[in-house]
């Protein structure tokens, strides 16, 4: 049964940035034109830098995200370019969660692998839910609201980390 639904969202001031991105890149590329049909210099490293940032770019900036909450999952679809992808966390699994993405914290746990599931234009502060994968620990991030956060409180309340105190 699904309990609440979100859409990432993308504000006009992070559009901006998602711009101004993309026009670096664009000067990116067209200097390793320049260099490489005018001056003859190929640099192999400079288009492969170039090529990296505007997939990097592509995968923070084009893909939208779809955070569904049952009260069995917690279900992150991926999608954007014609790519669909879904990512579910079993809330039986869950370790803990929290309503703020503490890097200093986390950085002294055993987490031994990050999920990425949130689009860098949503203003949305990031959440961390840590679960068990096998016998290690994993964590995704992801950007609900916290409405979001306050549902997943209500499924598995004594997994609840609070740092905005």
């Amino acid at each position: 049964m699904e309990l609440c639904r979100e859409e990432s969202v993308v504000t006009g001031e992070r559009k901006i940035y998602m711009y101004g991105a993309l026009l670096l890149i664009a000067a990116s590329f067209a200097y390793e034109a320049y260099h490489t049909v005018v001056l003859g210099r190929l640099s192999i490293l400079g288009w492969g830098y170039s090529f990296l940032f505007l997939g990097l770019w592509i995968w923070r900036c084009l893909f939208q995200y779809t955070y569904i909450l049952t009260d069995k999952q917690l279900v992150i679809i991926s999608h954007g370019l014609g790519i669909r992808r879904n990512y579910a966390v079993d809330l039986e699994l869950t370790e803990s969660f929290t309503n703020k993405y503490v890097k200093s914290f986390f950085k002294k746990t055993k987490i031994s692998h990050y999920i990425h599931r949130y689009s860098s234009l949503d203003p949305t502060p990031q959440r961390l839910l840590v679960f068990r994968e096998g016998k290690k620990l994993s964590a995704v991030l992801f950007k609900g609201s916290d409405r979001f956060i306050r549902e997943l409180k209500k499924q598995i309340p004594d997994k609840f980390l609070d740092f905005n105190n």
